[in-house]
């Protein structure tokens, strides 16, 4: 079975990802920022790895996890 392939714009537009904002995108393409980002299909997986190699803000469940964490 394929993983289901979407753009890195339509990926970030997840409840998963809500609150996240790109603010070095170091993990696409800069010479072709537009294609890598709004045009190229790739999977969730990819998507995250992008996401982990890229200056952004921290997701609104991201937050809710580390707060779990750190009542711990």
């Amino acid at each position: 079975m394929n993983p289901q392939r979407k753009t890195s714009k339509n990926w970030l537009k997840l409840p998963k990802y809500l609150g996240i904002v790109i603010y070095d995108p170091d993990g696409w393409d800069r010479q072709n920022f537009t294609h890598s980002f709004e045009k190229q299909r790739i999977t969730q997986k990819e998507f995250e790895r992008r996401l982990s190699h890229s200056t952004r803000t921290m997701g609104i469940n991201e937050k809710k996890e580390w707060e779990n964490i750190n009542k711990l």
